[in-house]
């Protein structure tokens, strides 16, 4: 238990921003709502030492026209939401881009003056698709990131850091069933400080269970 809840706490921690989306680019249909569970391990650093915790997730997304839908991610001290916009799909390739913003409180990181944290990026998506059941997902993406102490609320900015972090992501879903899906993801983000220079790089690797339902007028 305490390492699931260190996992949340640790979710964009400054020094380890966690890029986690388990997204495929095919957009969820018009009238569906898919909502998943999500259980991520987060490699990061911590002191001058590598950690690994378990991060558990809860994700959601809604389809709102033909080529786009949106959602978003929530976890025990954050919140993130987006859309995803289908921008070809050509058979057995789907490509799309994911823009997201989020904002986690994040109380345990390397450094105690940055618990706040503003998130704001994208990332784009192409899936393979081996067969009906078997699909693969590769990612790219840009974050930039806020981080500063609780003060920011009142308008002072002292300890605070802007941060850009490029990543990468590969994915493999599985069809159970047409309303049910299971996809394993990896992927890993080079934070660099625009102050301070480069940081250490982070990475993740989860697991999740995805279910959708059609509503019927």
């Amino acid at each position: 238990m305490r390492a699931l809840w260190m996992g949340a706490l640790l979710l964009c921690a400054p020094g380890c921003l966690s890029g986690a989306r388990n997204l495929g680019a095919a957009t969820t249909p018009v009238g569906t709502t898919e909502v998943g569970v999500s259980v991520n391990t987060i490699a990061f650093e911590r002191g001058r030492e590598r950690a690994y915790l378990p991060n558990p997730e809860l994700t959601f997304r809604k389809g709102a026209g033909e080529n786009w839908d949106w959602g978003g991610r929530l976890t025990l001290l954050g919140l993130e939401l987006g859309t995803r916009h289908r921008l070809m799909e050509r058979s057995p390739w789907t490509v799309s881009v994911a823009p997201s913003a989020g904002v986690w409180y994040v109380p345990v990181t390397n450094n105690s003056t940055e618990p706040v944290n503003f998130r704001l990026g994208a990332q784009t998506l192409v899936d393979y698709r081996l067969n009906a059941r078997w699909t693969l997902t590769g990612g790219a993406s840009l974050m930039g990131a806020f981080a500063g102490p609780l003060t920011v609320f009142q308008g002072r900015l002292a300890g605070s850091h802007l941060m850009v972090a490029p990543g990468g992501s590969l994915g493999v879903a599985y069809r159970l069933n047409p309303s049910l899906e299971l996809r394993a993801e990896g992927g890993i983000e080079l934070p660099f400080d625009v102050r301070d220079g480069r940081r250490q790089p982070t990475g993740y690797a989860g697991l999740t269970l995805r279910w959708g339902r059609t509503s019927r007028r």
